[in-house]
């Protein structure tokens, strides 16, 4: 979990004691719009680790807003596993070749032993394995979720760094917004 401070805040309570209403407004903007470059600093540092489209990280990433009566957000990633074939795997389609697999930027793609692609009927497209020696069962292989990703220590340092950083300049621009009307 990730926690921000407002600083200098009996100095904004002191400034707004004639319009609280607006005070609450102004921290609700300012908290809201460090959560949205929040969520676009977690997909920068989860696709700097891991080998993933921003939009699959995105969508994953959900923020509940702040308000005036509510002046907190929160960030929350969620989400089942990631299909492996969500990462960089070769070859993408279908054939007799060896499959190899990479999920995060170290290192280099590995092969899966007895490893195969196929389309499920629901156009689901993933690596899967035998669980035995016949043809079926098959199991499907998976990635960490979005959530295991953005949980890493140091993407969770990089986020609350740079949500900090975002909310103190947002807190200025939004009080000078309400002071001086632009």
């Amino acid at each position: 979990m990730i926690e921000l401070k407002l600083h200098h805040v009996e100095k904004l309570e002191e400034l707004f004691s004639k319009t609280p209403k607006e005070a609450r407004t102004v921290f609700a903007r300012a908290i809201n719009r460090s959560a949205v470059t929040a969520r676009s600093k977690a997909s920068q540092e989860i696709r700097a680790k891991y080998i993933i489209r921003a939009s699959d990280a995105k969508s994953a990433i959900k923020i509940n807003k702040a308000n005036a009566s509510k002046l907190s957000a929160q960030i929350r990633a969620s989400g089942p596993v990631t299909p492996l074939m969500k990462f960089d795997v070769t070859p993408t389609k279908s054939n007799n070749a060896i499959i190899r697999a990479r999920v995060k930027k170290s290192g280099g793609r590995k092969p899966i032993t007895h490893g195969f692609i196929a389309g499920m009927s629901n156009s689901h497209t993933n690596v899967f394995t035998r669980v035995g020696k016949s043809r079926l069962p098959i199991k499907g292989l998976y990635g960490p979720s979005i959530a295991q990703m953005m949980g890493e220590d140091t993407v969770i340092k990089s986020i609350a760094t740079h949500a900090q950083e975002t909310l103190d300049k947002r807190m200025e621009h939004e009080m000078n917004r309400l002071l001086y009307g632009g």
